[in-house]
């Protein structure tokens, strides 16, 4: 079973504006809303390819008029979801675009207690697979993900972390099976900025010294550098993304990278279909997804093994 956890889910709102001159008020063209948290959109992608998959969400399972409207959304999609907590409202996001440039801004969240953690520990048995996702709400401790790897390691589940900030710091000091980061994110967890995955590749010798045998870090239409116990791979496709915005792409490369870890495949193909998933997304937006679509896109992905 792959657990995936979000403990800052949200309500996602997608405007199109058209502002119009002479100070006259704005025209709101288009509107949009769904249930959004990286963990939600990673049981998006590998529910169309058939994994046993069980999200677990911060806050939703009350009467609260944001829990209503976000499950009634999961519902629509035909999403199965457990709620950690009753209480916390789901946070709103809003992604504004006028045709030309899109901007995103994100609600820090609430914070959750740490009770909520006892309440996932009991479903999840040895060999399952922890997905811990996105950011943590404003006021939880930074050393929350690490603490719960901290925990999963012990009794034998494999955890898998992608988030950002001093919570991926201190996640990927527990050494984690498996992560997944972009290269800001990168960047910011070590402490130096890295311009391009060429500078990635030589720190990871650096890595593999400290636990972490097993990493991703992407930059969109660069690709992404994979790595396995002493083997890398670069991993690219050479379709363009849709102009705008990029959002979710991120988290199809880690659904596409799970599909095949949990298949028991090779870092090559893992990769592959990492990057398949990711360009569908870039192209067609994280609704748009398709198994289908994500096999047709293998012929795109370019693998190159680094030494």
């Amino acid at each position: 079973m792959i657990h995936l956890v979000t403990l800052n889910p949200a309500l996602d709102l997608s405007l199109e504006l058209r502002d119009l001159p002479h100070g006259k008020i704005g025209e709101l063209r288009e509107a949009g809303l769904s249930a959004g948290g990286k963990g939600v959109n990673i049981a998006r992608f590998l529910k169309a390819w058939g994994l046993p998959i069980l999200p677990w969400l911060g806050t939703g399972g009350g009467s609260h008029p944001t829990h209503l409207l976000y499950r009634s959304l999961l519902e629509k999609e035909g999403l199965p979801a457990r709620f950690l907590s009753d209480k916390a409202p789901v946070r709103i996001n809003a992604v504004s675009s006028d045709g030309r440039s899109s901007r995103k801004y994100n609600h820090p969240g609430t914070k959750l207690p740490p009770s909520v953690f006892l309440k996932l520990l009991p479903s999840v048995a040895r060999k399952d697979t922890v997905v811990l996702t996105g950011r943590l709400p404003g006021g939880m401790k930074d050393r929350t993900y690490a603490d719960w790897i901290g925990v999963f390691r012990k009794r034998g589940v494999r955890t898998v972390i992608d988030t950002s900030g001093k919570p991926l710091a201190e996640a990927l000091k527990a050494g984690p099976s498996f992560f997944k980061v972009n290269l800001i994110e990168f960047s910011e967890a070590c402490g130096k900025r890295f311009k391009g995955l060429d500078q990635v590749k030589k720190v990871i010798p650096i890595f593999l010294r400290h636990d972490l045998s097993h990493g991703a870090v992407t930059n969109g239409a660069e690709g992404a550098l994979v790595w396995r116990e002493g083997r890398a791979v670069k991993v690219s496709s050479s379709t363009k993304p849709r102009k705008g915005l990029v959002v979710g792409a991120g988290d199809a490369f880690l659904a596409g990278y799970l599909k095949g870890w949990e298949g028991g495949h090779g870092l090559e193909e893992c990769a592959t279909l990492a990057c398949a998933a990711a360009t569908v997304v870039a192209s067609r937006g994280i609704l748009g997804f398709q198994a289908a679509l994500a096999a047709a896109a293998r012929k795109s992905v370019k693998v190159r093994e680094l030494r």
